[in-house]
Order: C-alpha cells, then structure tokens, then sequence
C-alpha cells in the first residue's frame, strides 16, 4: 500500500448541494441551531458544513443512503422531543440498541439528505472495551471525582453553602461530597496550598449568564484573565469544544474558592 503525501489527509468540511439553499439553511438552524460562520460554513462538531446553491442537482437527493451527516448528541431523547416539535420528517424513529449500547434515529432534512442522530452511551464503551479485549477492570471502569483541597474545611464549608448555595451530601471525618447534576466532588482537608495556576474542577450549565448572574448577586467574584475575546462581564468565548458536547465552542467564567482552588464554568457553543 502506498502511503499518501503527507500521510492520511483530515476531513475538513462537507459539501451539500441544493436548488434552495435558503430553506436548507432555514432547517439547520431550527433544528440543530446551527448558523454560518464567516465563511459560510455550518460548525456541527469539528467539522464544517458547507451549503451551496447548484442547479446541476436534482430537488431531492435520489440516494440519501449513500452519505449521511452524523451527529453525535448528549441527549438523544432531549434531541428528538426538539426535533418533533420542529416538525421533521423521521426516515427512522429513535431506538436504543442492545448491540451496541447507544442510541440512533434518522430525519430527512428538506432536500432528503439523510442526518443520523447517535448518543453514546456508557454501555457503548463499555462493549467497546469488550470488542477491543481490554476487559471490564483496571482504570477504564473506574469511577472518577475530583479532589479539591482545603487549608480550613468549615471555611471551606461555609463558602460553597453561601456563595455557591451548595450543602454536602454526605460527610466524614477531613472530608466533605456534593453531588451536582450526574457527577459529584470532595473537598478534602490538607496542610496543601492549592495552586491556583489552573482550571482544578469545571462546571458545565445550560445558561451561563443567569449562572453569572446568580453567583455575583451571592458575592462570587470573577476573575478577569488577559485572554482574547473577553467580554464586558468577564466572559471568554474559547474556541473548540469536544465532540460530544455538541458545541463548537465554550464561554467561560473562572473563579477562586475560599481555599484559592480555580473553578471554571463554561457553556457550550452549538
């Protein structure tokens, strides 16, 4: 086999052909919020989707079975009621499958394309691993939380219940667990000073302005980081986001705990 120049080229973007790219667009967005980007291109994960107006296509595509458009979702269920309610037109309904531990459902968007919606599930990887022969055991089945140090646990305490409005969920002797939405966190006590130099837990939310918000009006106060496309508010827009957020993007606030632990929040851009 011949290896290419410069070895396996990347996918950069896809190309849809339509006599009505208006209306293609219109559908996108509604469905996916997905807008144009400077030049054109619809970011749905990390890779763009460019449409543009042909006359040398037909209205419909004849063959949709031959490409589909991929996307990976958090929430397949969430994304589906969404859908519905956007009046799409389902080739396949929405099924989990046993087989492979993750979810799939197809819609045809208005020139018959086919867009396949897929959730990954932790069974998905955990047969993954299985498929692979890397076992059920080891650190790739392990549960994961993060550690955050404390020089004064009540401080500690007291911070997170008033500005944070968090209580732990459970306690013991040094040590204190919250539970937030699917993960939870320690605070642990220690004669360790946290550094400080880095993001040690991030926060993911739905609406990261009335988060801001919220927390200001607690005394949360936010740090301004000499970073480009920082806003009035001290919000930073990042560039990038891991595909299964289904963002291409993050905006992001970062503040200090009593115990000087770096907390980042962020909202992912779609």
């Amino acid at each position: 086999m011949t290896a290419a120049p410069g070895g396996v080229p990347e996918l950069g973007s896809i190309l849809l052909g339509t006599r009505d790219p208006g209306r293609l667009l219109a559908w996108y967005e509604r469905c996916f919020g997905a807008v144009p980007d400077g030049d054109g291109f619809l970011r749905l994960g990390g890779v763009g989707v460019l449409i543009d107006p042909r006359q040398d296509v037909a209205p419909r595509n004849p063959e949709p079975g031959r490409v589909l458009l991929n996307l990976h979702v958090p929430d397949a269920r969430a994304t589906a009621r969404h859908l519905d309610a956007a009046g799409v037109s389902w080739v396949a309904a929405l099924e989990y499958r046993d087989d492979s531990g993750a979810w799939f459902g197809t819609v045809a968007d208005p020139d018959g394309n086919h867009v396949q919606i897929i959730e990954l599930t932790p069974a998905y990887w955990s047969l993954r691993r299985e498929r692979l022969g890397l076992g059920a055991g080891g650190l790739a089945a392990a549960g994961v939380a993060t550690r955050l140090p404390a020089q004064d646990l009540d401080r500690a305490r007291r911070f997170f219940a008033e500005k944070l409005g968090l209580e732990p969920a459970e306690s013991r002797p040094g040590g204190l667990r919250y539970r937030c939405g699917a993960g939870s966190f320690a605070i642990f006590e220690s004669q360790g000073e946290a550094s400080g130099e880095h993001t040690q837990m991030g926060w993911s939310v739905a609406d990261l302005a009335a988060v801001v918000a919220e927390l200001r009006e607690r005394g949360v106060r936010f740090e301004r980081f000499d970073m480009p496309g920082l806003d009035d508010d001290g919000i930073v827009e990042v560039k990038g986001h891991y595909p299964s957020e289904g963002g291409v993007g993050e905006r992001a606030v970062w503040f200090y705990d009593s115990e000087g632990n770096l907390h980042g929040i962020g909202q992912a851009i779609r």
